[in-house]
């Protein structure tokens, strides 16, 4: 579930990828190497939650990167 981008791809999916305002924090979370764990307590959501949020935080990257 790592978000693993140099800083030239992690602005092109900001750009392209639409995310929600949790989407766009979970991203910037992951990014940083942060767990589902960490991420639940500092937003207060449940796992469930972040792991559909992260979901469709990779289908909106696949669908950016095959635009790409």
């Amino acid at each position: 579930y790592k978000f693993d981008f140099n800083r030239t791809e992690y602005e092109y999916l900001i750009n392209e990828c639409c995310f929600t305002d949790d989407e766009r924090k979970i991203f910037d979370l992951r990014r940083k190497g942060r767990s589902v764990t960490y991420i639940t307590l500092e937003l207060n959501l449940s796992e469930s939650t972040i792991t559909r949020r992260i979901k469709s935080i990779n289908k909106k990257i696949c669908k950016a990167i095959k635009k790409y």
